[in-house]
């Protein structure tokens, strides 16, 4: 995907079906996280490839560190947003800064795997079983318009849903 915003759809999808038991926040900065990976190459090489992060044992290191590290980056993100809001914004667009450890865990495991297997189904470069496994079965399994479609409508729901969540808890 190109750079990490399609990956954000199911993850807004994940938050609508299990609002307290999973932190978007921590989704996404898993997903930024891994991004490194091919801005870096790109950056320094041209190519922007995914050789380490986008495997299953990559995404097993993105996951710890965005669950360790990436629980107190977004508390105090969440916190500094809560800040920016007026009191009517508040209402319907604050969160409360305190993320739970299974929270954070769910979060950052869904979405370095999601990351991976997604990448996997666009990228030709990815092997998400390198380096037991030099094999992609997931390249092409849908065609890239399809995914990026799927990616979208995944968040379409998912902000409906939120938005229905947070209306009932408003009213």
């Amino acid at each position: 995907m190109p750079i990490t915003p399609f990956h954000l759809g199911p993850g807004a999808l994940v938050k609508s079906i299990a609002p307290r038991y999973f932190s978007f926040t921590v989704f996404a900065f898993s997903q930024a996280v891994i991004d490194l990976e091919p801005i870096g190459f790109f950056l320094f090489t041209g190519d922007p490839v995914h050789p380490y992060l986008h495997t299953a044992l990559g995404a097993a290191v993105v996951f710890l560190a965005s669950w360790l590290a990436g629980r107190p980056v977004c508390e105090w993100a969440l916190r500094v947003w809560n800040a920016w809001l007026s009191p009517a914004q508040a209402r319907w667009l604050a969160y409360e800064p305190n993320i739970t450890p299974t929270a954070a865990a769910i979060g950052a495991f869904v979405g370095a795997y999601s990351h991976v297997a997604i990448d996997s189904i666009m990228h030709v470069d990815v092997r998400p079983f390198a380096p037991f496994s030099p094999a992609s079965p997931w390249l092409q399994m849908v065609t890239i318009e399809t995914l990026q479609w799927l990616c979208v409508l995944a968040g379409l729901v998912g902000l409906a849903g939120l938005a229905l969540w947070r209306w009932r808890a408003v009213r």
